[in-house]
């Protein structure tokens, strides 16, 4: 009899989590947890969620364990990550009065560091990958009868109930696509919804081996994707499409040694044949084919326009705001992502996290290994990695959902360095157990500080 993704992640091979220690265990279940919360706790003038609660908390020792070597080795993605961060942090505050840019600027540095250095410390060997991304997974699954509940009728059980204990986010309504509302579940917005499950497609597939955890594969693999199109989201379907084809390439080709220098070199061929043969620039046909619809697709062309013409009026610090120069009939959604951060941070800033994301899918792609569990984990790394950042051109990630991006990207890090990977079972000792080396109303809505 197959295990549902939540009985499965109970069951999990007590040799893979055996010797990580049982704080880092709970830390791990108790972050991706709050990621679900929708409760909302006021201080003062301040609305703050329960996961920047634990990175407020989190962030000091965090910070200490990773300065202090129990993460293991300095890494350039570390300094890359922090560099934005604190960048960012500063951008805000040397361009906005300082009261005016104190709570955005501290919210921007925790969910930007703070994120990354929970993935970067917690998740250190194959055993917490799975845990961390296991968790997430069934999570998706607790709420798959209430997003097609959800789409299908246009309430919003899980804020209701959640609005039964205390004030939560506000609910989101927006134009049916497909004669379907967009579900947004415990997040702000269908979007997040959307680019969080659509994150862990390639997670399900690839960071799950063994006879054992053939129910995540095969069951938790179509619940994430189903999950992911009740948001009925561009950014969803944009990730999930690349990731099929980065796995359908990758079966094909598995034999070719070369075949990502041959996708890369083909991606080329098909940017200069477009730009050479069509009367619309490649961006302006990627867009199109990329959105549902084609007043979906103008938009983004006229964000693209208009929003890349601001960030050059100040291209190294950026504007330290939201409020960009547009036509009176264009929304003041910026729904595009990196577009977002250069214009916010200046190209500086862009070229930080970009270099970040970019650095980790090169290391991580570099190693190939004996084990082949550890090799499969690095690829659906690498695919779920690519996917985001095409995916995140069409829409902004802001809040949990970005934070959940830099756990990401921080929990996978390990794999870009080859002496630290775990064995098949995950079975090694976690960092923490060893001594670092001596090298010297009811519903409120959050607004988008920082992300």
């Amino acid at each position: 009899m197959r295990q549902a993704p939540v009985e499965a992640l109970a069951a999990l091979p007590k040799a893979s989590v055996a010797r990580t220690p049982a704080a880092v265990k709970a830390a791990i279940a108790a972050f991706v947890a709050s990621l679900f919360l929708p409760t909302i706790y006021t201080l003062g003038s301040i609305n703050l969620s329960p996961t920047l609660l634990l990175l407020i908390l989190g962030f000091p020792p965090l910070l200490g364990m990773w300065a202090a070597g129990r993460a293991g080795p300095r890494m350039a993605i570390d300094m890359l990550v922090l560099a934005f961060a604190f960048w960012a942090a500063g951008t805000r505050l040397t361009l906005l009065d300082f009261n005016e840019a104190l709570e955005p600027g501290g919210v921007v540095l925790l969910q930007s560091a703070g994120g990354y250095l929970a993935g970067r410390v917690l998740v250190r060997d194959a055993a917490t990958t799975r845990l961390a991304f296991g968790a997430a997974i069934a999570g998706i699954a607790l709420m798959i009868p209430f997003l097609l509940w959800e789409s299908v009728t246009g309430t919003k059980p899980l804020l209701e109930l959640a609005g039964l204990f205390g004030k939560t986010l506000a609910p989101t309504q927006m134009d049916p696509r497909w004669g379907f509302r967009r579900a947004q579940g415990m997040f702000e917005h269908p979007i997040l919804l959307g680019i969080f499950c659509a994150t862990l497609v390639s997670a399900t597939l690839f960071m799950f081996p063994g006879g054992r955890m053939r129910a995540m594969r095969w069951l938790g693999a179509p619940l994430v994707v189903l999950a992911a199109m009740t948001s009925f989201s561009t950014g969803a379907l944009l990730s999930m499409n690349t990731q099929f084809g980065l796995i359908a390439w990758n079966a094909a080709l598995r034999r070719v040694a070369s075949r990502w220098t041959i996708l890369i070199w083909l991606v080329v061929a098909l940017y200069v044949t477009a730009d050479l043969l069509s009367n619309r620039t490649p961006f302006h046909l990627f867009v199109d084919y990329a959105t549902f619809n084609s007043q979906s697709s103008y938009n983004r062309i006229l964000i693209w326009q208009f929003g890349s013409a601001a960030v050059m009026e100040s291209p190294l610090l950026g504007h330290g705001t939201d409020d960009w120069e547009r036509p009176s009939y264009m929304s003041s959604s910026m729904d595009n992502f990196w577009l977002v951060i250069a214009y916010r941070y200046g190209l500086i800033g862009f070229g930080l996290l970009a270099a970040a994301f970019v650095l980790t899918i090169i290391r991580i792609g570099r190693h190939h290994g004996a084990d082949a569990d550890i090799n499969a984990m690095r690829r659906g790394a690498i695919f779920a990695l690519v996917a985001t950042m095409i995916a995140i051109v069409s829409v902004h990630l802001w809040n949990n959902s970005y934070i959940w991006l830099m756990f990401m990207l921080g929990a996978v890090a390990w794999m870009t360095v080859p002496d630290r990977m775990a064995p098949p079972g995950g079975d090694s000792t976690h960092p923490s157990e060893v001594a670092p080396e001596n090298k010297g109303p009811r519903h409120v809505r959050l607004r988008r500080l920082g992300f």
